[in-house]
């Protein structure tokens, strides 16, 4: 009966051993993910993916203004109420991108974020069903790794969009009337000539 009592308390002190490990895999894996530089990270990486959107808009803007006011001096425009509404227009769809922008960060952080929390539940996962994970600050590692890297594609170049269409729509309309009465000024080589 010893041999039985001691065999019992081996595999109970076994699996007792296996549970710490457990245990101490799932603490390093929250404390890892809910750490202040994870934090830190989702904040700088959301004011980042700001500040780029925010140029993107502000390169649109600036390329939208510029062919408006050619536009409106090319009609004949300037100065009158056409041109204030254009103008309006155009603070009207830039206030839209920067909304826009602003939204379009707040996504990808929020994308980083659930991804990291896929990766955390993955991992917890795999600890818990006593899968041997190696190196814990290194599967962690990678994995946030991984993730930021998935992350950086959510920034891609043309993800606003033509902010301005708006406003395009107020510069084409303007240049198909100076087109026009340029047909009508000098018709020859044009359909009234």
């Amino acid at each position: 009966m010893g041999s039985s009592n001691s065999a019992s308390n081996a595999a109970s002190a076994a699996d007792a051993a296996r549970q710490k490990q457990i245990n101490d895999s799932i603490s390093q894996i929250n404390s890892a993910y809910g750490s202040p530089s994870r934090q830190a990270q989702y904040d700088t990486y959301g004011r980042n993916l700001k500040d780029y959107f925010t140029g993107q808009v502000n390169e649109q803007q600036a390329n939208a203004a510029r062919n408006l006011k050619f536009a409106e001096a090319r009609s004949g425009l300037t100065g009158g109420s056409a041109s204030v509404d254009a103008n309006t227009q155009l603070g009207k769809d830039y206030t839209k991108g920067l909304l826009q922008a602003s939204q379009a960060a707040q996504g990808g952080t929020a994308a980083l974020q659930q991804a990291d929390i896929g990766a955390k539940n993955n991992l917890i996962s795999l600890a818990e069903s006593g899968a041997n994970l190696g190196s814990i600050p290194g599967a962690i590692a990678s994995s946030a790794r991984a993730n930021l890297g998935t992350a950086m594609n959510y920034g891609n170049a043309n993800s606003l969009g033509n902010l301005f269409a708006g406003t395009a729509g107020i510069y084409q309309n303007e240049q198909v009337a100076a087109a026009n009465r340029k047909a009508q000024i000098s018709p020859i080589g044009s359909l009234y000539g």
